[in-house]
């Protein structure tokens, strides 16, 4: 592990409280957190809010809309080095709070369900300095002012089109406003979930010409996956798998035959070109050919014109997710300037494969203004590396794993898997064709499915059978009034806001795959894990993903060897590595890993942050 010269920091903490009273430095303090009786109070932590921005809502006085990031920071516990890297956490989601995180996974502590804190031994926060921010704006404890009013149709558009009897159960279940919701099933029935995946198998049927040239990739995986299992619905493809250049007398096929009336198969425009360079359309986004160098956001399908990245206060898309992120970490660091060299690493899980990535891109845009301009306002953030587990990074080829994965591991009949990788290729088509929110819809149908035909299988951890993941005592327990006080929270509440997923429909099946190349090149060490029992953002989905990716040391980490990973006589799990990437799988893991294996986790921390 790389030793950090103590003398910066002390230096720039000893500046920072000779230019400010030593009370204001610590002014984000906790104390008076309820232990448990017996336990050794942590010594040292910092929480509040950063306001990241404002903006003037509908009628309403100017500037009166804010927007606000939540923070605990940790230095750590028992350092090794006399200056420890500092590793910013996120949750997933999008709109899980980090909280779940800091307090099932890796933190230095956890939360009984009398709402008592209890510290944990195994933590990130013992080596490191530990910083946890609840974002997008809106989540966990964080907060947008004034916070959308949404209704059950704003969540489920494709509600309305249920049969009127369907509708009416559905919305006797969730009166009221939906912000009193955890979480919202869906409404839409298995028969019809079933319809929707034979409308697919009968579109199958038509040649392939008549399909987009950057959708015949996809079947060719479709077709691996159905042919595994000797499934019928391949047969219907023999004339799709081929994939050919249209002819230019091409006919059109029909759209709309959807039982629903609302899922269309996506326009199967003809196409003079296939993507053979690409033909899983990693690096190019949705639009062909790769982007221009420093056009980042255009290859993942943004549009140069930034005015829609917010919307009534929330994040719409991953470059306003980084916009806020900058913005947090510069107000941060000018608090704590003793922290500004350190080398800095973000971390995440899950939703955390478009936050990480897009966070990070901005940041190395950011610094290379700052470096252009010396007189920039803002200062660089001294990023090293990347890491992320069970990541949801390329949707429109990770969904299509779900089907063999759950034959695989017995989750589901040969059928039952037809019908998973059926709506799998539905989404990947809507959002290949642009339309990300079907898409996204076409996914939840999936999900859906799975969880009707398996018995409520955790998807997350296939072990823990119909057991979900208990989050109510987190709920309750931060939202304890002496807890809320001692984290500066009093005004704040710890919640759920349906606004931060809302906002962010369009974006949940856009790849970000496009800018892991850059983040490679840069130099930025970039580690991808996924626990071995993950059905929902698991091995099998992100190995499709990382072994398409084109970067120039591609071939290196191709021809890596795949090493076994040890602790002591335990093994831990496998890893390859070559050109600043590493993929590791995590044995007895599901989709939370650190929580399940922590000693491997931290093991898998130590030797990032080493590289």
């Amino acid at each position: 592990m790389r030793v950090w010269s103590a003398v910066p920091a002390l230096l720039a903490a000893g500046a920072a409280l000779a230019g400010g009273s030593s009370s204001s430095y610590h002014a984000d303090r906790v104390a008076g957190l309820p232990y448990r009786a017996g336990e050794q109070p942590l010594h040292e932590s910092y929480a509040g809010h950063i306001t990241v921005r404002t903006w003037t809502p509908e009628g309403a006085a100017a500037g009166s809309g804010q927007a606000k990031l939540f923070y605990w920071y940790f230095p750590a516990i028992a350092p090794r080095v006399a200056e420890p890297p500092l590793l910013l956490w996120l949750q997933g989601g999008p709109g899980s709070s980090s909280m779940i995180g800091l307090f099932t996974e890796l933190g230095p502590f956890d939360l009984t369900d009398d709402g008592e804190f209890v510290r944990r031994n195994v933590t990130w926060a013992n080596e490191y300095d530990l910083l946890v921010v609840d974002q997008p704006a809106g989540t966990g404890f964080s907060s947008v002012a004034p916070a959308a009013n949404l209704t059950l149709d704003d969540l489920y558009p494709l509600a309305q089109r249920l049969p009127p009897d369907v509708q009416a159960r559905w919305r006797a279940r969730y009166p009221g406003s939906v912000n009193g919701y955890g979480r919202i099933d869906s409404p839409v029935p298995i028969d019809l979930i079933e319809a929707e995946a034979r409308a697919v198998a009968r579109d199958l049927e038509q040649p392939a010409e008549y399909w987009p040239a950057r959708v015949r990739p996809f079947m060719d995986v479709l077709a691996g996956s159905l042919g595994a299992r000797a499934s019928p619905v391949l047969g219907q493809m023999d004339r799709v798998r081929p994939r050919r250049r249209h002819h230019p007398d091409s006919r059109l096929v029909e759209e709309g035959r959807a039982p629903m009336n609302a899922l269309p198969v996506p326009g199967a425009q003809p196409s003079d070109s296939d993507d053979d360079d690409d033909p899983f359309l990693v690096n190019a986004g949705y639009d062909g050919p790769a982007a221009a160098p420093g056009s980042a956001w255009e290859a993942i399908g943004l549009d140069r014109d930034e005015t829609g990245d917010f919307v009534d206060g929330y994040a719409t898309n991953m470059r306003a997710v980084g916009k806020d992120m900058w913005a947090f970490l510069q107000s941060f660091f000018a608090r704590r300037p003793e922290l500004r060299a350190r080398a800095f690493y973000i971390l995440s899980e899950s939703y955390g494969g478009k936050f990480v990535p897009g966070i990070a891109t901005y940041i190395l845009e950011q610094n290379d203004a700052i470096a252009a301009r010396a007189n920039r306002a803002d200062a660089p953030v001294m990023l090293r590396g990347v890491l992320i587990g069970n990541s949801l990074v390329h949707p429109p080829l990770q969904v299509l794993a779900h089907g063999g994965l759950g034959f695989a591991w017995g989750l589901l009949d040969a059928d039952q898997a037809d019908t998973v990788d059926l709506l799998a290729f539905k989404a990947a088509s809507h959002a290949l064709d642009g339309d990300l929110e079907l898409a996204n819809e076409v996914r939840l149908l999936l999900f859906d499915y799975y969880r009707n035909v398996t018995g409520g299988v955790n998807w997350y951890d296939v072990r823990k059978r119909n057991h979900q993941y208990k989050r109510t005592y987190l709920d309750r327990g931060l939202n304890q009034p002496v807890v809320r006080r001692a984290l500066h929270s009093e005004e704040i509440p710890y919640g759920k806001d349906w606004g931060v997923y809302y906002h962010l429909r369009r974006d949940i099946m856009r790849t970000t795959a496009p800018l892991f190349p850059r983040l490679l090149e840069r130099g930025l060490q970039v580690q991808l894990a996924q626990g071995q029992f993950d059905f929902r953002d698991g091995v099998a989905g992100n190995t499709l993903w990382i072994n398409s990716l084109q970067w120039p040391a591609r071939r290196q980490f191709a021809n890596a060897p795949r090493r076994q990973w040890w602790l002591a006589k335990e093994l831990a799990g496998y890893a390859r590595a070559g050109g600043n990437l590493t993929h590791r799988v995590i044995l007895g893991a599901g989709h939370m890993a650190p929580g399940d294996q922590p000693d491997a986790c931290l093991d898998m921390i130590n030797r990032f942050v080493a590289a």
